[in-house]
């Protein structure tokens, strides 16, 4: 691990974006009084809770995502002990509020070392409010959109965890291995992969074209790959226009948010198709904190993955995190088997027997 990546962890470990990205959460739920329309009421459940924002904000909360957003909100509060949950119902904590602010060091820390991210989610943040009153979504993914999405696709976070998952998938692997990157976006995963085994053969697919230029630019050697036209698929919930048993693994970061929940297992067992047998899948991607602790343990980890939901659920697709336990019996139900589990479960390997 070179220097700037241990100062990366070390920083990661002070949970200074986690923090970060609390306090911003805690200053939109104050300044729009949300926790004081959920204390007009002694006990509320989630129901009631819509309800009440409805009436009382004005908020549209008539989709999917919306509605989401609001159980994201209720479980962010429980983790800052501002409310307990009592069965179906949520109760004022008894409690002093915490204090959870970040000096105006660790702030500017955040914002230089960690800007890619910290500024997608100041603007996502600054945007939600309007998001729930019904405006359509702030980011897609489109031509206008795509440097927004590099520089926070670059994060350093990201990038950190990418390198975790590379060294898992290539780790005892001899030879050329094919791998196909599905939704490549701006090209930070193969470039990784090619720094960490210059010898593998990619594939590059994503549901759009969007991002093919960025990529092209920042690898190393982007006559290597065999960039896929995206017209040959038709994204989340159509099969993938390969071969059965064509990779050796799938490296697959930061998309499965994006696939719709009644396609999860379609998409999975897809990939399971062009996997070959001994072949590995490598996901990024947070999952929802769970209740009992038993995969995201960190406190601080769960109220920033909380806000990371809440804040990009305002981009169009957004599906959000799932929980660790739902996904293992997923990817078990396909036909893989848990390999590695690590980084309070945001970073998988899982194998094709």
């Amino acid at each position: 691990m070179n220097a700037d990546m241990q100062d990366i962890k070390s920083l990661l470990g002070q949970s200074l974006t986690h923090r970060y990205l609390t306090e911003r959460f805690l200053q939109f739920i104050d300044k729009h009084h949300i926790q004081g329309v959920l204390s007009s009421l002694s006990r509320i459940t989630e129901e009631d809770a819509v309800e009440l924002f409805q009436q009382r904000l004005g908020y549209v909360l008539n989709d999917r995502t919306r509605l989401r957003m609001v159980t994201v909100l209720m479980d962010f509060l429980c983790e800052c002990e501002c409310l307990k949950k009592e069965g179906k119902f949520y109760v004022l904590n008894d409690r002093k509020d915490p204090d959870l602010k970040l000096s105006g060091d660790e702030s500017g820390m955040v914002r230089e070392m960690f800007k890619g991210q910290a500024g997608f989610f100041d603007r996502c943040v600054a945007y939600a409010d309007k998001f729930l009153r019904g405006s359509s979504p702030l980011f897609s993914f489109d031509g206008s959109t795509t440097l927004i999405w590099e520089a926070f696709l670059g994060n350093a976070e990201f990038s950190f965890a990418r390198g975790v998952l590379i060294n898992l998938l290539f780790s005892g692997r001899t030879g050329n291995a094919r791998v196909l990157d599905l939704c490549y976006g701006p090209g930070f995963g193969i470039l990784q992969m090619q720094e960490r085994s210059p010898e593998i053969e990619v594939t590059a697919l994503d549901f759009k074209d969007i991002f093919i230029e960025q990529a092209r630019g920042r690898i190393r050697n982007p006559e290597s790959v065999q960039w896929i036209n995206a017209t040959l698929w038709e994204g989340f919930g159509s099969p993938l226009p390969f071969n059965n048993g064509s990779f050796d693994i799938v490296f697959f970061a930061c998309a499965d948010p994006y696939i719709p929940y009644e396609l999860r297992q379609y998409v999975y067992r897809d990939i399971f198709r062009v996997l070959r047998k001994g072949g590995s899948l490598g996901i990024l991607s947070h999952s929802y904190p769970d209740a009992g602790l038993q995969y995201v343990k960190d406190s601080w980890v769960r109220r920033g993955i909380l806000c990371h939901d809440f804040f990009e659920g305002v981009c169009k697709g957004w599906n959000g995190f799932h929980d660790a336990g739902e996904s293992i019996n997923l990817f078990e139900a396909v036909g893989f088997i848990i390999d590695t589990v690590m980084l309070n479960a945001s970073v998988w390997k899982i194998d094709k027997p």
